[in-house]
């Protein structure tokens, strides 16, 4: 994903509707992770569960869901990354 996608994607986190806070976080933390480990800053990204309760679960899986529909035209790169997110929420039973 290149800078611009990343920053979308952290503009985006604060212009939504918050339904799924946990979610929205973890995904403004991943693309801050991803823009500061191109600049040479190494630490661990913690995983969405870290972020996300788990009586927001379903509601986080349907905003990925989402999110993916709305960004996913423009990007294969975040598409792929939504992907990625959908399955890791759901333990790979749904695809998107």
């Amino acid at each position: 994903m290149s800078d611009v996608e990343l920053d979308a994607l952290i503009e985006a986190t604060y212009k939504v509707e918050q339904l799924a806070p946990g979610l929205l976080a973890w995904i403004d933390s991943a693309c801050v992770w991803e823009l500061q480990r191109r600049s040479g800053y190494d630490f661990e990204l913690q995983p969405p569960e870290a972020a996300i309760p788990p009586e927001e679960d379903a509601v986080s899986i349907d905003a990925a869901s989402a999110l993916r529909t709305s960004f996913a035209r423009d990007s294969a790169a975040v598409r792929v990354l939504f992907d990625a997110l959908v399955a890791l929420l759901t333990g790979g039973k749904r695809k998107h």
